[in-house]
């Protein structure tokens, strides 16, 4: 025999609880969607909207030192590989980046670096070549500098308002106003 007395009626408390939760997150539910239903936008902000290159200080010394760097697709389309290049002494300024392949080649056809004075060439076309700065690529994006910081827009064609492609960065000028 046990000293504790036998209790009965917990199955219907139980029930009764859960039966309350589920109403409060039904409920829960219902008025998210209200509230999403009313927005006027469909935008959904998933991830960065640029690839941040990093610190402008260390990828010039890089690029100084070994060549323009290639970025295998960093923006998961798996076709978008990138060459991020700078000229000049100033990291703030002096940043291009384009599409490391010739238009209309396969993705293993990337430009080939030579040296400052040639710029690139084709892997798989000799024949083609390009500029250090990469103009004349089929795509280029548009850098930023921001608070020591490269800031690369891939996706400056799907805004509604699309940049332009120019792809060096100048300071905001300190001048007085009407002087």
């Amino acid at each position: 025999m046990s000293p504790v007395q036998r209790t009965t009626g917990h199955a219907g408390r139980a029930l009764a609880v859960a039966l309350v939760a589920v109403l409060v997150a039904g409920v829960g539910l219902w008025l998210a969607s209200l509230a999403i239903s009313r927005r006027s936008t469909t935008d959904i902000g998933l991830g960065d909207q640029t690839f941040q290159g990093g610190s402008v200080v260390r990828l010039a010394a890089e690029i100084a030192d070994r060549g323009p760097i290639i970025y295998p697709d960093v923006s998961g389309e798996r076709s978008r590989d990138i060459i991020l290049q700078h000229l000049g002494s100033d990291p703030e300024r002096g940043w291009y980046a384009f599409l490391a392949q010739p238009g209309g080649k396969p993705r293993a056809c990337t430009w080939q670096w030579l040296d400052a004075r040639r710029g690139f060439r084709a892997k798989c076309d000799r024949s083609l070549t390009l500029p250090p700065d990469g103009r004349g690529a089929a795509e280029r994006f548009p850098v930023k500098v921001r608070k020591g910081r490269l800031d690369i827009d891939l996706n400056y064609r799907t805004r509604p308002t699309a940049p332009s492609t120019t792809t060096t960065t100048a300071p905001v000028s300190g001048g007085k106003p009407g002087g």
